[in-house]
């Protein structure tokens, strides 16, 4: 190979790699809703595990999300959100899913700078990008990727 073939592959290999990365942290808009499952953590357990037969398919569980912030929030990667089977911090966990993180976006949490760090301040925003909260039922769709140990491509939808 040639210098300027090798630098061609490079630079379109940095490329791609790039643009993979990059589209993990998309707004997550649009995902298609997840066929209804038992919302509790052992049935979620059960499909993380058996990741042959669930790849690629979306699932969906009924819950309220859950945000506890750190000392220091990195806003370039994603968020650990919890779903749990009851509002604000109570109930059992079902599963943690991670979200991006952006104000006024989708399937994204967000803590306004100047609001304290309290799980009550915490905004949520589902597909729509209409904002919610810790008290808000919501169904959480996703899938099961070899890659993550977490359910991932979440959507959020509030249940009405």
């Amino acid at each position: 190979m040639t210098f300027k073939t090798l630098f061609v592959t490079a630079v379109i290999a940095a490329t791609l790699s790039t643009a993979t990365s990059c589209s993990y942290f998309d707004s997550n808009k649009n995902r298609e809703k997840g066929t209804p499952m038992e919302s509790s953590k052992t049935a979620v357990q059960k499909l993380l595990a058996d990741q042959e037969t669930s790849e690629g398919k979306r699932f969906s569980i009924k819950g309220y999300l859950n945000y506890s912030t750190g000392m220091t929030v990195y806003v370039n990667r994603p968020q650990t959100v919890y779903v749990n089977t009851a509002p604000g911090d109570g109930g059992e966990t079902i599963t943690p899913i991670e979200m991006t993180w952006a104000e006024n976006g989708h399937n994204s949490v967000f803590v306004p700078e100047n609001a304290g760090r309290g799980t009550d301040k915490t905004i949520f925003y589902d597909n729509e990008g209409k904002p919610l909260t810790t008290n808000d039922k919501v169904e959480v769709s996703f899938e099961v990727g070899k890659a993550s140990v977490y359910p991932v491509e979440i959507r959020i939808d509030k249940v009405k």
